[in-house]
């Protein structure tokens, strides 16, 4: 695997970094050797340097990202980080297609690699880093690694690693008052027990929702993964999802009975008037997938008691999410200055600045189970279930097309989770229909094709 490899890569060439002599040259009788070697060679002052660095959040997270960067301070020279921000991926990303000028170091999603490496936008980082003696250790998980690698390269180094888990109000939610097989706080738990904490909740309290599960691509992924099926049809290049695959319907159909059950979800008419968070924020849905990302805001609210479980899971613990990673534009002014922020912004003092905002979770896991992070004494109490979901997140293949996916097929994901287990089979085979519709091969205007409608799951 590459990861393996890149991994292997950085071990050795921290292990076997040049010797470097830092000890003064003997006096020499030949009258050619220059008299300067008898001195201490001290690197002159280098010219005072600009660095940009791309980042998106809200206003808070950017500060955070602001606080790291102004203690970067390398040896011999005076560099200025300047923070370039935006207020989502979408945003950074169409700014950059309409032709504004990478940063020399930028905060970028996987979901947009395959455009930054098709367009030559951003250069690999492995031998920049390997030239540095950086040292990826056990801290990195191996994944992170191959997700952001192509052709052998490590494109980006991993920054944040997002995976989805459940927030649940405490207030709502009694895990210990289930009778039948009750989940343990913080620990696995099953689609049924899931699904009894959702009854509890609706039956107990009037006039809220018991659970809100995204309808997306992303919001589905982790309940057909855990239920062993694939989201695409093939690794590189997909031409469909999978949805109407066997494994995926007995998933699908599952995942319906519970969601589709009354009281269950947020309607439609609920969602016009708020967001999911909002209503959670309110006291008045009881569970919520979400990422780490949502905590702060969660812990503004007055009173709000919360806390988190993994995914639930139908058959093995598997869960997705956003990763990022810091990236080395093509055209830095200087590459090595941008590798040597790398270098810093990975730091477990500086990671440790940003993580402390609450926003951003480490992809080292070394300061992921720091305090910087874990936050003792603060909500979430089980914020290690953040941390070990790593272990079970699946990186689905790079695809270019990702917002016309979402357009295209995210409407009837939708239907299909608001309807019944009767009517997954033919909404199914319309989600691959239509993810075929932006994957798919072109042809010519008389020819017509469609996924088989039970893709091979891929390896």
């Amino acid at each position: 695997m590459v990861g393996a490899a890149l991994l292997t890569c950085a071990l050795l060439v921290a292990a076997c970094d040049s010797d470097m002599s830092s000890g003064a040259t003997a006096p020499s009788t030949s009258p050619s050797s220059p008299s300067s070697s008898l001195t201490s060679s001290v690197p002159a002052q280098l010219p005072k340097q600009t660095l940009t660095f791309g980042v998106v959040g809200s206003a808070d997270e950017i500060e955070s990202y602001r606080q790291m960067a102004a203690l970067f301070a390398p040896l011999n020279r005076q560099v200025t980080v300047q923070i370039q921000s935006w207020p989502n991926d979408v945003a950074m990303m169409a700014a950059f297609r309409e032709g504004t000028k990478l940063p020399d170091v930028v905060l970028a999603s996987r979901r947009d690699l395959t455009w930054l490496t098709e367009h030559q936008a951003v250069q690999p980082v492995d031998q920049l880093l390997d030239d540095r003696g950086f040292d990826f250790g056990d801290e990195y998980p191996r994944s992170s690694l191959t997700a952001f690698s192509s052709n052998n390269h490590l494109d980006c180094l991993p920054y944040g690693i997002a995976p989805s888990v459940i927030f649940y109000n405490k207030a709502l939610v009694k895990l210990g008052r289930i009778r039948t097989d009750p989940p343990t706080p913080g620990q696995g738990w099953s689609l049924e027990q899931f699904a009894a904490a959702g009854r509890w909740a609706v039956v107990h309290h009037r006039d809220i929702a018991g659970a809100y599960v995204e309808p997306s691509l992303a919001g589905v992924a982790p309940f057909l993964y855990s239920g062993g099926g694939q989201l695409f049809n093939d690794t590189d290049p997909p031409t469909s999802l999978t949805f109407s695959e066997e494994t995926n319907q007995q998933s699908l159909d599952r995942t319906v009975g519970v969601l589709g059950r009354p009281r269950m979800s947020l309607t439609p008419e609920q969602l016009s008037e708020r967001s999911a968070v909002q209503w959670f924020r309110q006291g008045k849905l009881a569970m919520l997938e979400g990422s780490r990302d949502i905590v702060p805001q969660l812990r503004t609210q007055l009173g709000l008691e919360f806390d988190v479980m993994p995914m639930p899971s139908l058959g093995t613990s598997a869960t997705v999410g956003g990763l990022t990673g810091l990236c080395v534009s093509a055209n830095a002014r200087d590459a090595a200055t941008a590798a040597d922020f790398l270098v810093y912004a990975s730091s477990p003092e500086a990671l440790g600045v940003v993580a402390s905002g609450g926003y951003l979770q480490p992809a080292n896991q070394t300061v992921a189970l720091s305090d910087d992070f874990q936050q003792p004494g603060r909500l979430p109490e089980h914020a290690s279930v953040f941390t070990f979901s790593v272990k079970s997140m699946v990186y689905p293949p790079l695809i270019g097309k990702w917002e016309e996916l979402d357009e295209a097929v995210n409407p009837l994901i939708d239907r299909l989770l608001r309807g019944r287990p009767a009517g997954v089979p033919r909404t199914s085979r319309r989600i691959d229909r239509a993810s075929f519709g932006v994957l798919g091969p072109t042809f010519g205007p008389s020819v017509t094709a469609s996924p088989s409608g039970s893709g091979q799951s891929a390896g």
